[in-house]
């Protein structure tokens, strides 16, 4: 893909986010293609990948995902991103409604024939779940 075709995918993508659109989201997947987070290990295939978006789109409703420019080098693209949002459920196990959540990561995306084909996305996933009362930390 040209510089400028994988600018307009990345443009769609972050377009889709504020939609919640999971099942488009995940149409820009290849068929076979690998999503891998802390919070969802490596995920194959379009089908899981939906999964994953649709469990965030649900956890929180009132996402907001953002990202800086994205650095493209080649087939190859890497951004910051931020998300906010408030859970309304369950949410890795415990129920946490109403819990604000914000936090900050990093991806890299590799694309092949005007698709996703491997999709990384670091974070702290420990302070992800303190912030949102999942995980429990004991005073020293």
């Amino acid at each position: 893909m040209q510089r400028s075709e994988i600018e307009a995918f990345l443009a769609r993508h972050e377009d889709l986010f504020a939609a919640h659109d999971a099942a488009s989201l995940a149409a820009q997947h290849a068929p076979e293609g690998v999503f891998e987070s802390p919070a969802a290990g490596r995920v194959e295939g379009r089908p899981a990948i939906e999964q994953v978006y649709r469990y965030w789109f649900e956890a929180f409703p009132d996402m907001k995902f953002t990202w800086s420019r994205p650095l493209i080098d080649g087939d190859r693209a890497a951004f910051f991103w931020a998300l906010s949002g408030t859970i309304k459920g369950p949410f890795f196990g415990v129920k946490v409604p109403g819990t604000r959540v914000e936090m900050s990561g990093a991806a890299i995306y590799t694309f092949r024939d005007g698709q996703l084909a491997f999709a990384q996305h670091l974070f702290d996933f420990s302070a992800l779940l303190m912030k949102a009362g999942v995980l429990k930390v004991k005073p020293t």
